[in-house]
């Protein structure tokens, strides 16, 4: 499929406002889309090359686009930047500027090459890389019509400014490729699970509903994160859950998602399902010492602490959030995780288990140590004693708690914000009086 046929796409994407009138030029283009190259066409809709967790970084500044267009068009840059101050978007300044510029093209390049060269120039780093980043792109632009340039643009500037998200993509691709947008629940369900959108396009549109149900957790491939609820009472909690529950410390850091490869790769995911296992090694190493088993998927939250193990606020692990000087900072603001959950051990889920069982595997696979420990837990539901441990974990430096249903069917539900967990914090108590 030409990359032309894309960008007129999102032209008529970008004019439309109406979320209705979205998915139905989605649809009836992904029907148009060979079933080859749809899951291409999928990332590159929302402005990605590759899964939403793999965070390509292009590595463009607007400041190199400036260079790269310049170059391509022969101009001054003093011209681009003179007319993008007129225009605000340097997608628009690449289409005016090849209009103007007399250079020809013949519009005949292909999704799947224009992929290719952005993942290049995405790869492109090291000693030289800026100048190489910029040639690899002002050639690309040279080839590109006006309109396919704008949109080159905007990707790789990460302003592609369409008005679609990854559940418009799934209500689309449920409509072409089942007719209704009833079925949109399986994909979303099989999205959540994988959080690849253009996995879960290629299986409705070469297998249907079918092969997306058959979608497993891979570790490594992050799941969307189960959320809580939240109430005004701790009695209404008792309402909520029938059958009981027990209430899990809340702590004030960054929640992780942690995940552990047969071959002994650690991979951390943040709430956003960003990787940041390169700001924590720290956890990287402790998490081994901590769980012995040959491959997992577990959750927690990283809470920076004292030399004593005191809990430090909030503010302190935002520090922790770089590129450069990470060893130093690891050491100066220590984290220590509290595990709270296990979604996966030894090739085998365990979101369909009730999570008072998850809980039993998560205590029996963890050794606690000084930076990594269970969550501090409460098995009794008697709301007076709920109230002596939400008082008890406010006064060590957390938030509040989580109440978790220990109802037969109190499965983990990825990317759901279900009543099977209900939060209850100080800052909620605050608000309300």
């Amino acid at each position: 499929m030409k990359f032309r046929e894309l960008a007129e796409g999102f032209e008529e994407l970008e004019k439309t406002s109406s979320g209705n009138k979205l998915r139905e030029i989605l649809s009836n283009f992904f029907k148009r889309v060979p079933k080859s190259e749809i899951r291409i066409v999928s990332y590159l809709v929302l402005g990605l090359i590759a899964p939403e967790y793999e965070s390509t970084d292009f590595g463009i500044a607007e400041r190199m686009m400036i260079r790269a267009v310049a170059k391509a068009y022969q101009k001054d840059e003093s011209e681009v930047i003179k007319l993008l101050k007129k225009k605000g978007d340097l997608g628009i300044v690449a289409l005016e500027i090849k209009k103007s510029s007399g250079i020809k093209s013949k519009s005949q390049l292909e999704i799947l090459e224009v992929h290719r060269k952005l993942l290049e120039i995405a790869k492109t780093s090291g000693s030289g890389s800026q100048d190489k980043k910029i040639s690899l792109l002002s050639n690309l632009l040279l080839e590109c019509t006006p309109e396919e340039a704008k949109y080159i643009v905007r990707i790789l500037l990460g302003k592609l400014r369409l008005g679609v998200a990854s559940m418009t993509i799934l209500d689309s691709l449920s409509i072409a490729f089942t007719g209704t947008k009833e079925n949109k629940k399986f994909l979303e369900e099989a999205y959540n699970l994988c959080t690849d959108i253009g996995l879960v396009a290629e299986l409705i549109a070469t297998k249907g509903i079918e092969g997306v149900k058959k979608i497993k957790i891979q570790v490594g491939s992050p799941i969307q994160m189960m959320l809580a609820q939240r109430v005004k009472k701790l009695s209404e909690i008792k309402e909520k859950m029938p059958d009981g529950f027990y209430s899990d410390a809340k702590y004030d850091g960054e929640r992780v998602q942690i995940h552990k490869k047969p071959n002994g790769e650690i991979i951390i995911y943040s709430r956003r399902l960003e990787n940041i296992t390169s700001q924590y090694p720290d956890i990287v190493e402790n998490i081994k010492k901590a769980i012995k088993e040959k491959s997992f998927i577990v959750e927690g939250e990283a809470v920076p602490v004292d030399k004593d193990g005191n809990i430090l606020s909030f503010q302190n692990i935002m520090q922790r959030k770089r590129k450069y000087d990470v060893e130093e900072y690891s050491k100066k603001i220590p984290v220590c995780v509290f595990l709270f959950e296990i979604l996966y051990l030894n090739n085998k889920s365990l979101m369909k288990l009730s999570y008072p069982k998850r809980r039993e595997i998560l205590e029996r696979v963890t050794v606690e140590g000084s930076f990594v420990k269970l969550s501090k837990i409460l098995y009794n539901d008697d709301l007076d004693k709920v109230d002596d441990f939400f008082q008890e974990v406010l006064d060590q430096g957390c938030e509040g708690i989580i109440a978790k249903s220990k109802s037969n069917d109190s499965f983990y539900r990825a990317g759901a914000r279900a009543w099977l967990w209900i939060k209850y914090k100080k800052d909620y108590i605050s608000k309300l009086q």
